[in-house]
């Protein structure tokens, strides 16, 4: 470019020098010869400086643009440089992955050694127990196999004396025959179902206990209770002592005559006078009055003596319940006179009552738990030689 700048300042110089030439012509053709000489300089120190400041704009620019090379090539040596850093570190990085790939491949292939052979010993431990379970197993049912008819007779008779207990058990304890027959028929399907000839003896004595139970008289224990409850309410409606309900009278009408007056004058101070006198016979015995505190004992005990009664009648005691009543008949002889009718309704039904029977002795079962017994001890040798 500094080889080409004097050439084009040759060439520029050149054809401002032609531009002034003909201009000098023509007015040097119409002006005086001393305004032509004036007018050629004056051009000539135009151009020259027109030339020097294009040629310093040349300088700059070519100076801008080899400044602008300069940082073009420092940036492009700058990226050159980078992109070496860059492949650098891709290298090392690439090797790293590759050192940690064949690392994590070499442990993957320990650790899938160490599980297969993991697998192997639990696969070889499951089996193990695998046989070990099938060995008790077939152990199992080899016993199972051994059991015959025989063993669920036995069963079937330990249930017939487990029925048996019950049966002894809920007549001695509750005295409940009739739960007591129920479970000796229970015991007696049992035996049925066995169909063993041995076992006669055993079905004979439980037919024997259950006709026992059945001739045992019914006692209506419910009955007694409710009809000692009805006696309770109306022990609780008796009156022991009634005050006398005082007669209202209407006067006389006034007489006219003064004898008539005096006459009843008479009558009224004598009524009024018998108010506060009583006159008895001494020949009948006098009877006090009866405090209020008493009339509440009198009637707590004759309620606390009939509910004693329910109770006796409850367990079976004929002597407490027998004895309850006859001290509530007692008792109730202190109501006669105040409330004769309640009273004596009450005292009826109490002898009533006495006179039911509340305890029933109850019969001996066990005859059929012996029976079986003696025909399960007499099984135990012909079991033991099988």
């Amino acid at each position: 470019m500094s080889e080409q700048d004097p050439t084009h300042s040759e060439q520029h110089g050149e054809a401002s020098n032609s531009v002034p030439t003909a201009v000098e012509k023509s007015l040097v053709q119409s002006a005086p010869p001393s305004a032509a000489s004036k007018s050629v300089t004056a051009p000539r120190k135009a151009s020259s400086a027109l030339a020097w400041l294009a040629l310093l704009l040349i300088v700059a620019v070519a100076g801008a643009g080899v400044l602008a090379l300069r940082k073009g090539q420092a940036r492009e040596a700058a990226l050159t440089q980078r992109l070496a850093q860059l492949e650098s570190l891709t290298q090392q990085k690439q090797n790293m992955l590759e050192t940690l790939d064949d690392r994590w491949q070499k442990e993957l292939r320990s650790g899938l050694g160490a599980v297969d052979k993991a697998a192997g010993d639990e696969a070889s431990r499951v089996a193990g127990r695998l046989d070990a379970v099938e060995t008790q197993l077939s152990q199992q049912q080899k016993e199972l196999a051994r059991f015959s008819a025989s063993d669920r007779d036995s069963w079937l008779l330990a249930e017939v004396g487990h029925l048996l207990r019950l049966a002894n058990q809920r007549l001695a304890m509750a005295s409940d025959p009739v739960a007591a027959q129920a479970l000796l028929s229970s015991a007696d399907t049992v035996l049925r179902e066995l169909d063993d000839a041995s076992l006669h003896a055993v079905r004979g004595a439980v037919a024997q206990d259950i006709a026992s139970l059945r001739a045992i008289p019914r006692v209506d224990v419910e009955g007694i209770y409710l009809r000692l409850a009805a006696l309770l309410e109306q022990a609780d409606g008796l009156v022991i002592f009634k005050l006398p309900t005082p007669v209202t009278q209407q006067p006389p009408a006034a007489a006219s005559a003064w004898q008539d007056r005096l006459q009843q004058g008479y009558a009224a101070a004598l009524a009024k006078l018998s108010d506060y006198l009583i006159i008895r016979r001494r020949d009948v015995p006098m009877q006090a009055l009866m405090d209020p505190h008493w009339e509440g004992l009198v009637r707590q005990n004759l309620r606390m003596l009939l509910e004693q009664a329910q109770l006796a009648a409850l367990s079976g005691n004929q002597i407490i319940y027998t004895a309850s009543l006859d001290r509530a008949q007692q008792w109730l002889a202190q109501f006669r006179e105040s409330d004769e009718v309640t009273a004596r309704a009450i005292a009826v039904e109490i002898s009533r009552l006495a006179e039911l029977t509340v305890f029933v002795p109850q019969p001996d079962i066990s005859r059929s738990l012996q029976a079986l017994d003696q025909a399960m001890q007499l099984r135990v040798p012909s079991t033991g030689e099988q």
